[in-house]
């Protein structure tokens, strides 16, 4: 998956949970989190797909060595 995508689908995922905890009245105002939690969980899916290609690039480089 690329980088992008999986910042797309941590975004999906935290916009998901929101609209979930509002409908069902477990959240009143949902303006704060969306404005604010959207972007860190876009960020956080692409740092986590980096993070996992390069501990997947070194145990390549290390099992050819």
């Amino acid at each position: 998956m690329t980088k992008l995508g999986a910042g797309a689908l941590f975004l999906f995922c935290y916009v998901d949970v929101v609209t979930c905890l509002a409908i069902g009245d477990w959240m009143t105002d949902v303006g704060p989190p969306l404005l604010y939690g959207s972007p860190v969980a876009f960020v956080a899916g692409i740092v986590t797909s980096a993070t996992r290609d390069i501990y997947r690039r070194r145990t390549e480089r290390e099992a050819r060595l």
